[in-house]
């Protein structure tokens, strides 16, 4: 894969962001923000570590959607946060606004990419984004159930003293 583009370089876009890099899944990287700094400064902090960690991805980071031109895949991870006591569903209408948003822009810049959401919640913000884009279903997905399922299985291994790894 040539080109990735991250939408919302948060804790979860940070932490895709360094696997993407260091499994080199595609040449280049480019972590799409509000803020220019923030982006700017993850995207530096993850190219500074290619030495040490052996990759070739080129890792940038910014907040003009222009960037994002001619990725192959763009994964959105941008959102707000659950907070105690909420529960997803009440994530939606926020979170739908920021998707709406980010959408325009994904395809008038990256209109042959593949798009994952990976924000909450997922199921929903798949739905539309599908929708929106009017893409095939092929090329619209959602990665859900990987946090919850990882969530239990540390809860098991905790509780009853056997490694994750069994």
């Amino acid at each position: 894969m040539k080109k990735i583009t991250i939408i919302g370089p948060g804790r979860v876009g940070e932490s895709a962001a360094q696997i993407i890099a260091k499994t080199e899944l595609c040449r280049e990287l480019y972590l799409l923000g509000r803020h220019q700094g923030k982006a700017k400064g993850i995207a530096l902090d993850i190219q500074e570590s290619a030495p040490l960690f052996r990759f070739d991805t080129c890792v940038d980071g910014g907040a003009d959607p222009a960037a994002m031109l001619d990725s192959d895949l763009v994964i959105f991870t941008a959102g707000l946060p659950r907070k105690p006591g909420m529960s997803r569903s009440d994530l939606v209408d926020a979170n739908l606004e920021v998707l709406h948003g980010a959408l325009d822009s994904v395809m008038r810049y990256a209109p042959n990419a593949l798009l994952l959401i990976v924000t909450n919640p997922v199921d929903v913000l798949t739905y539309h984004a599908w929708r929106q884009t009017g893409w095939g279903r092929h090329r619209v997905f959602g990665l859900s159930g990987v946090l919850d399922s990882a969530r239990m299985a540390s809860f098991i291994a905790r509780e009853t003293g056997f490694s994750v790894k069994d």
